[in-house]
């Protein structure tokens, strides 16, 4: 069951970058307010040094995340056309 809730929250994580500016923010606060219980809860079955790798696991997910690591290299790499 925790791993469920581990790994729906790493979706959520993972899309915020595709919500749009005005909802990033509230998607951002709602993920720390839910990933708190959640990595506690994973301290607590994997004990303390697990808990430190999720944590650093989450905060990565929520400075660079994926989505918007892609959506960032589509637009600085040039366009390739047939020549």
């Amino acid at each position: 069951m925790a791993a469920l809730a581990v790994a729906l929250w790493v979706l959520v994580a993972c899309l915020v970058p595709l919500f749009r500016a005005r909802w990033r923010n509230a998607a951002l606060f709602g993920l720390v307010v839910c990933g708190v219980p959640v990595l506690g809860w994973m301290t607590y079955l994997l004990g303390p040094a697990f808990g430190v790798l999720f944590l650093a696991l989450g905060l990565s997910l929520l400075v660079w995340p994926p989505a918007g690591l892609l959506r960032r290299r589509r637009q600085s790499q040039p366009e390739r056309g047939l020549h």
